[in-house]
């Protein structure tokens, strides 16, 4: 069976017989008082594409805007900056994990990094998140600013075989940098850089999207738009964290399907595909809108770029 057909066989197949959260539970941690757009576009994308439950988990004062954007996500105002600490307990830190944890064990994949910013309090709540992640065999999408906190500590997912993380190449370049490898952008790097952090998945997003988990490597090609607007990598993430979360609703035989996906399989499978749905919607969206093309018209098409990278139907 080739790639595609495997990719394929993520997508749900609805039926009478399912229930809610067994197209996917998705936890997305990220936004704060600069950015509140970005996990918006994370957790909508997913679902947009057909994920059930959308949670954001995001510093306290950017929730209310966040929560303004749609009715259908639900947002946790958990991650608190330093300036905003005060009424909390001295072991905040713990205390406010305790508390995420607490809401994300029925979760089936988590996204982390959309529009997160540099707050060292918040970076150590993520920091205990992505090592609840690896420890727990939590699928993870990691971009943005959790790729600043991998490169300080990669102890945090080395080893950690359902990780992706989905540079840039300047974040690329820091998480290179920080292993002791050449940061220069070529696929022999990023399989370095997936071997160093013991079989990770790498996603370097550009003209083409290498991903490689350090053994094996494939390559995206899918056209795309040619505006680059702020905001597609967003989708991205959580795109990739729907195909996991599917990956894992699937393993858990929440609808028919014969073809098996192994552990090992999925994250390459789930990272291809996000960048398929991606680009093919961004090429949708720009034949459309040209250059005055925003992230946010980039949704109403991923249902339809959806079912055209994939051709399957979504009932039985």
């Amino acid at each position: 069976m080739n790639l595609l057909d495997k990719a394929k066989s993520l997508v749900p197949v609805l039926s009478y017989d399912m229930h809610k959260g067994d197209c996917g539970r998705l936890g997305f941690f990220g936004g704060c008082e600069e950015y509140t757009g970005a996990p918006y576009f994370a957790a909508i994308s997913a679902l947009k594409l057909g994920a059930d439950l959308s949670h954001i988990y995001c510093e306290k004062d950017a929730a209310p805007i966040i929560k303004s954007y749609s009715p259908d996500l639900i947002v946790h105002p958990y991650l608190r900056s330093l300036e905003n600490t005060s009424g909390l307990p001295e072991n905040h830190i713990d205390f406010i994990h305790q508390k995420i944890i607490g809401t994300t064990s029925k979760q089936h994949a988590f996204s982390i990094g959309s529009g997160l910013g540099r707050d060292p309090n918040i970076h150590k709540s993520i920091a205990l998140m992505i090592s609840h992640a690896k420890n727990a065999n939590v699928p993870i999408v990691l971009d943005a600013d959790s790729i600043y906190i991998v490169a300080q500590n990669p102890q945090l997912v080395s080893g950690h075989k359902l990780a992706i993380l989905t540079p840039n190449v300047n974040e690329f370049k820091t998480l290179a940098t920080a292993l002791g490898i050449d940061s220069k952008p070529i696929v022999e790097n990023v399989e370095k850089v997936a071997k160093e952090l013991n079989g990770v998945t790498i996603v370097l997003k550009g003209k083409q999207d290498i991903i490689t988990n350090g053994i094996s490597t494939i390559y995206c090609n899918q056209t795309g738009g040619l505006k680059r607007c702020g905001g597609q990598g967003d989708v991205l993430s959580g795109a990739i964290a729907t195909f996991l979360g599917w990956g894992i609703c699937k393993s858990q035989k929440r609808w028919i399907s014969e073809q098996e996906i192994s552990s090992e399989e999925l994250p390459l499978l789930a990272a291809y595909s996000g960048c398929k749905v991606t680009r093919t919607a961004s090429h949708l969206t720009f034949e459309k809108y040209g250059l005055s093309m925003q992230t946010s018209n980039l949704l109403e098409f991923l249902g339809e770029a959806l079912t055209l990278s994939f051709n399957k139907p979504c009932k039985l």
